[in-house]
């Protein structure tokens, strides 16, 4: 291999690994979750331990090889630093994945330019966005990419030290993630098919003996472990209710954003390249690609598609599975670029359709908040409308840009001499500024989102040295704001859950049981210790505790005895808003005890139109009429031996972001007085 050529690799990856460390530390929180908190606790776990928990607790989670990567990282002491180290080890293994992609394309015969420019993309692709994440694409990535390259070698010359080395990279990609299992199936369906095409099948499989037979022992374990306990998160396809083509719209849609994130310029002359691969190959390498890189884009679609369909309810584009087919779109085009850009009609004709696709079918429609985590693609397109301020505007200058593209490709087809570099530079370019648009999103909305979750010093709880730390979960509670707080704090390890609050995970907690003077126990155990109690929509008030601090969703209680509650306002957001019904409660601070008293609350009315609260009480009805802009304190009387709860409901309701909410209210008090029960 030539010194230039390797010095332009060095210089890719270098420059890579700087650049992607750098945005890295820009990233103010995690904001991928439950994921993000998933893997951190499992590397955490591992670090302290050696053994793969999460809050005590075994999530049967098979996808091991980035916490057991990323573990020493989580053995310093302080969460941000170990944060930062992640991203680093992310970043430098997203980066070297233009190794395997340039030595690929050495081997299928492209010169050292092309080489190069597929290197290039492979760390531009606006997925690389992963590597600031605490996921597992940071490692499947390369480890992917290396696997088609021992896979193409070991199907065109069959050696024993190809076939190994594959099998233990195909190990280790499902180690890194579980959808990566399909390895195998892709080798030995593409052995199958470079039989046929070669009209030598039977000789082509007793070739692959040994691979094949290393494959049946993880067969073996996963049925021996239970195919749904060994799968983990990705178990939900086992309850497959979807049809086929429920599986073909999403395939479909996760192939138009893979258009776009390996570059789009590329797509058509890839699509061509792979068909000339696979119907006149000009060597047994080529054959092989072609028939890996379909069967993989394949599989990877389709299973996508199936968790798509099998999830309802996360509606949502899920780029972040198959991206990994990107860099290998780029050396298909390499391929087409190296034959002189034949079937010049095809090339018109499939770039002609893309262009269609992406106006009847703009990416702005599906750049929306609640279904951007799974494509980085969308990122980018919800960074662009935010700029320009309208979504017509950010569909137009996609499309727009995607058609000048196009329309390049297809010119640069007359004269391949300068339309080779000129459609390269596009792609890059292209990669680079939806890269730049996801990173700048990605940015910009964890900042946000530790303004909105977390205080200034988001391990708060852990540098208050208060030791082991339960979170205790009210209604109206969110998985994000909770996780923020469980991966920032250590010392944060059980959580539990107040009357009206849901689970935000799957990874243990505990429902309390309140007694009549309020003190809570969870197993038949009475709670005692420090409690970081939610308050994104719900308002705790204890007795046997005091204040330490608070953030901008929970609050830091430090026991003075056996903490107890006293007052739990249902609906109550932290914000101010009051949901569109809820519940008021107090308890005694003995059992049996008398409460006599007023709950007071200032209520504001935002709304265009009169709204009416209705409060129910033990033993009668209170209803008040807020006009427009109307401010009104109430005053609910309590009178009762042992616990007392008031409910509310609004005639008038609306949506601020994903919340039903009716009008503001000041956080409730009570005050004391024998005048209640006069």
């Amino acid at each position: 291999m030539r010194r230039a050529p390797v010095l332009g690799l060095v210089a890719i990856v270098g420059v890579s690994f700087a650049a992607r460390t750098a945005v890295a530390w820009l990233r103010a929180v995690p904001a991928l979750f439950p994921d993000e908190y998933t893997y951190a606790a499992l590397g955490r776990s591992i670090a302290a331990s050696g053994r793969p928990l999460i809050r005590g607790v075994s999530p049967h989670f098979p996808a091991l090889l980035q916490p057991l990567v990323t573990a020493p990282a989580w053995l310093v002491g302080d969460v941000a630093t170990g944060y930062h180290l992640v991203q680093t080890i992310g970043a430098l293994a997203m980066s070297l994945a233009a190794v395997p992609v340039f030595l690929l394309a050495r081997r299928l015969g492209l010169s050292a330019r092309l080489a190069l420019a597929a290197a290039a993309l492979a760390v531009l692709v606006p997925d690389v966005v992963y590597a600031s994440f605490v996921t597992s694409e940071a490692l499947a990535y390369p480890i992917v990419l290396a696997a088609v390259v021992v896979a193409v070698r070991a199907l065109a010359q069959p050696t024993r030290r190809a076939q190994v080395v594959f099998v233990v990279f195909a190990g280790l990609a499902t180690l890194t993630r579980v959808q990566f299992a399909v390895l195998p199936v892709v080798f030995v369906l593409a052995a199958v098919a470079m039989g046929f095409r070669e009209r030598r099948l039977k000789a082509a499989l007793r070739e692959q003996l040994l691979p094949l037979a290393l494959f049946v022992l993880p067969v073996l374990a996963l049925v021996a472990a239970g195919p749904a306990r060994a799968l983990g998160p990705y178990r939900a396809v086992f309850g497959f209710r979807g049809g086929p083509l429920d599986v073909a719209h999403w395939a479909a849609l996760d192939a138009m954003t893979l258009a776009y994130a390996a570059g789009w310029i590329v797509v058509p002359g890839a699509l061509l390249g792979l068909w000339l691969a696979l119907a006149r190959p000009r060597s047994r390498t080529e054959l092989a690609f072609g028939a890996v890189t379909v069967l993989l884009a394949g599989a990877l679609l389709i299973e996508a598609g199936m968790l798509q369909a099998s999830l309802p309810l996360n509606q949502e584009i899920q780029e972040r599975y198959v991206f990994y087919v990107a860099p290998l779109l780029a050396l298909s085009f390499g391929l087409y670029l190296a034959r002189g850009w034949p079937l010049r009609l095809a090339h018109l004709a499939l770039a002609a359709g893309l262009v269609l696709l992406s106006v009847r079918l703009p990416l702005s429609g599906y750049a929306i908040a609640a279904t951007l985590d799974g494509s980085s693609i969308l990122y980018g397109v919800y960074w662009l409308t935010s700029t320009l301020g309208e979504a017509g505007m950010a569909a137009l200058v996609v499309a727009a840009a995607a058609g000048v593209m196009s329309a390049v490709a297809v010119l640069g087809s007359r004269r391949p001499r300068l339309g080779t570099p000129v459609a390269l530079g596009l792609a890059l370019v292209a990669t680079g500024a939806a890269s730049a648009g996801a990173v700048a999103f990605d940015v910009t909305s964890t900042s946000m989102t530790k303004k909105a979750y977390l205080p200034s010093d988001p391990s708060w709880v852990d540098h208050a040295h208060l030791g082991q730390v339960s979170l205790l979960q009210a209604w109206g509670g969110t998985r994000a704001a909770s996780l923020q707080e469980l991966f920032w704090n250590r010392s944060v390890d059980r959580v539990l859950l107040l009357p009206g609050a849901h689970p935000f995970d799957r990874f243990g907690d505990e429902p309390l049981r309140v007694a009549q003077d309020g003190s809570l126990s969870a197993a038949g155990r009475p709670l005692i210790g420090p409690l970081l109690v939610d308050g994104y929509g719900s308002t705790v008030r204890l007795r046997g505790a005091r204040l330490l601090a608070t953030g901008p969703t929970a609050s830091l209680w430090v026991p003075d005895g056996r903490p107890r509650l006293a007052l739990y306002e249902i609906g109550h957001y932290h914000d101010g808003w009051l949901a569109k019904s809820g519940a008021v409660y107090l308890w005694p601070a003995t059992k049996g005890g008398r409460l006599a008293g007023f709950v007071t609350q200032t209520l504001t009315s935002e709304a265009a139109r009169s709204a009416l609260l209705t409060f129910r009480l033990p033993h009668r009805s209170i209803g008040v009429r807020l006009r427009p802009g109307e401010r009104r304190t109430v005053s609910l009387p309590v009178c009762s031996h042992g616990p007392w709860y008031a409910t509310y409901r609004s005639n008038l309701f609306g949506l601020v972001g994903l919340r039903v909410v009716s009008v503001r209210s000041s956080a409730p008090r009570f005050r004391p007085s024998a005048a209640a029960c006069g």
